[in-house]
């Protein structure tokens, strides 16, 4: 599961730099570098933080993981 990359097509799709995704989400920007790096994995409460900040539900961020090469 990719869930890093799935997080940066869907940030990319809304037009939203990482640092602009970091603070709606309410989370640091070397934390959303980690997340999209697959260097970190999110909670649960940050999975939730960043779908809301990207207008989606959280099982649209893992289906389109899940769909997403291994990485």
């Amino acid at each position: 599961m990719n869930i890093g990359q799935a997080i940066v097509i869907l940030r990319k799709e809304k037009n939203l730099s990482q640092e602009q995704l970091a603070f709606n989400a309410g989370i640091s920007r070397h934390f959303m570098y980690r997340l999209e790096n697959n260097l970190a994995s999110p909670t649960v409460k940050t999975l939730e933080k960043l779908a809301s900040a990207l207008a989606v539900r959280p099982s649209t961020i893992l289906e389109n993981a899940e769909k997403l090469p291994a990485g």
